[in-house]
């Protein structure tokens, strides 16, 4: 009987058929957020393409959180109203809910519990980047929201494989992400920068969905995979997204002195992620879904 043949990572990237995927509007709004010279109008122009991003943005804009007075009807006024960090930050989530929501049975995830560990690790990202003023606290919003994004690619193909990771994780006492590159050749860290690649992401981000488990690997120590290497870590210890891996995280004490933040600070940062949860959590859920 022949062996079967392991599946390699390109495998991965060019035979799933169900990838997740992102609206040109919602990269286009995310690249023109990021710009200098963002202006509302041009914005709202791209907003205006997709229906139901549009109806968010108004939405949002109308809602009791920002409390005006009077009725905001057109998008530029609405893009004015939110601000551009809003607004990336809307249309992120908006484009990635349908597939961070759905079940990941190869992680051992249930319905929504990657999209809370991936919204709880984008709040925790952009927390621990403003504390530190190391990196922009937007860009590590979207970097922790998108980290884990090749569990979605990868979970096909590791379904029967989970319980054999978990096992050789516990039993050599090493991280999953290690025990699946000890099993597979390579992890969902690998697999989430090749999506990254794909859809033309900076390279800072690429960087953060690669090392987010092991930060100090990074070629350059860049400061947003820290963000979001702790981000992640706050997440898990609250309990948001615990699937097979979430008890194999090893916490990478180097962030802190690279962040120039001192490890007791994370009380004040737990403390601050759970008020910053649940004040957006089911603002921002609501419209994504």
């Amino acid at each position: 009987m022949s062996k079967p043949v392991p599946i390699t990572l390109d495998d991965i990237v060019s035979r799933t058929s169900d990838l997740p995927t992102f609206s040109a509007s919602a990269l286009e709004v995310m690249r023109q957020a990021d710009s200098a010279t963002a202006r509302a109008e041009s914005l709202a122009e791209i907003i205006s393409q997709d229906q139901s991003l549009s109806a968010r943005v108004l939405r949002l804009a109308n809602s009791a959180y920002y409390g005006l007075e009077r009725k905001i009807t057109n998008l530029p006024e609405g893009v004015v109203v939110l601000g551009t960090r809003t607004i990336k930050n809307l249309a992120m989530v908006a484009a990635t809910y349908p597939w961070m929501s759905r079940p990941l049975r190869g992680y051992g995830l249930e319905p929504k519990q990657l999209w809370h560990h991936s919204f709880g690790t984008a709040l925790g990202s952009q927390l621990i980047a403003k504390m530190s003023g190391k990196c922009d606290d937007q860009t590590a919003f979207t970097s922790g929201l998108l980290h884990d994004i090749g569990k979605v690619a990868l979970c096909v193909w590791i379904d029967e494989k989970l319980r054999a990771i978990v096992y050789y994780a516990e039993r050599e006492g090493i991280t999953f992400d290690e025990a699946e590159r000890k099993i597979l050749g390579y992890d969902h860290c690998e697999v989430g920068e090749r999506l990254a690649e794909n859809w033309n992401l900076p390279e800072d981000v690429m960087l953060a969905i690669r090392y987010h488990h092991s930060p100090s690997d990074c070629p350059t120590h860049n400061p947003l995979v820290d963000c979001v290497h702790i981000g992640g870590y706050v997440t898990m210890s609250m309990g948001f997204g615990l699937g097979g891996d979430g008890l194999h995280y090893r916490l990478d004490s180097g962030c802190f002195d690279r962040l120039q933040i001192k490890l007791e600070d994370l009380d004040e940062i737990t403390d601050n992620f759970v008020l910053m949860y649940e004040k957006y959590e089911s603002m921002f859920l609501e419209l994504a879904a």
